[in-house]
């Protein structure tokens, strides 16, 4: 039986042992659902970014898994080395030096969706304060309205979640990324406001994913751009990119 003294450093090493070999098999991916850009579809992922995912990863010669989790679970999994990446994040200046960014995904202004049976609504984020406002837990849209000083906001999962919520009249509005929000647009039933506050979406490291791959992922991301692969499938998804 080991001393009591000795015990608790040798347990240590073992589960420090552990933890190196679960990162022995391959890299781990997370994202929540982001259509247009990425969602789970009958067969497994689909959407552009995903599509980026796999050109980059076998351009890079590297294996990688990518799984879905609801958005804050997934955040919380890259910050604490749980996985190597996050294949959409948005981009914010306070996350700038949280992350390794590796490749755009897209490029997005945020918008309101209400009912349209409720009429129009401002597009001024501060007009906001008093309504009953969904926005997705761990999101930049759940920190902008808490600066704006939004007293009656819904959390969700995702953002399925909430519209489902707007619909159901649980909440007088969702805020999200326009492009998320017009893929969930019913004809005629819902209205989109667009908001100045516009953010990029990226791929980006976590502490996880060693500085050799961050290089691999990066170089070949460039190596795709300049050979026309990421344009001509850009194109394959209007709806992520309706500008071209």
């Amino acid at each position: 039986m080991l001393p009591r003294r000795r015990f608790l450093p040798t347990l240590a090493s073992l589960l420090a042992g552990l933890g190196s070999s679960a990162w022995a098999g391959s890299p781990l991916w997370v994202s929540g659902e982001v259509p247009p850009y990425l969602w789970r579809g009958a067969k497994g992922a689909e959407g552009y970014a995903f599509e980026l995912f796999q050109r980059v990863t076998a351009q890079a010669g590297l294996t990688a898994e990518l799984q879905f989790y609801p958005w804050a679970r997934a955040l919380r999994m890259l910050e604490a080395r749980e996985a190597h990446a996050a294949l959409v994040i948005t981009r914010t200046p306070d996350r700038e030096a949280l992350f390794r960014w590796l490749f755009p995904v897209g490029r997005f202004r945020f918008a309101v969706v209400t009912r349209a049976a409720d009429g129009p609504v401002s597009g001024d984020i501060a007009s906001l304060k008093e309504r009953r406002i969904g926005s997705m837990r761990a999101s930049v849209s759940r920190s902008m309205l808490a600066a704006a000083g939004a007293r009656h906001v819904v959390e969700g999962k995702d953002y399925g979640e909430l519209v489902n919520l707007l619909q159901r009249g649980l909440v007088e509005a969702v805020i999200g990324p326009d492009a998320v929000m017009r893929s969930f647009k019913s004809t005629g039933s819902l209205r989109i406001t667009l908001l100045d506050q516009g953010h990029e979406l990226y791929a980006a490291a976590g502490a996880a994913m060693p500085d050799e791959q961050v290089q691999k992922v990066r170089l070949a991301y460039q190596q795709l751009v300049d050979s026309g692969a990421v344009a001509q499938l850009r194109k394959r998804h209007p709806d992520a990119f309706p500008e071209g």
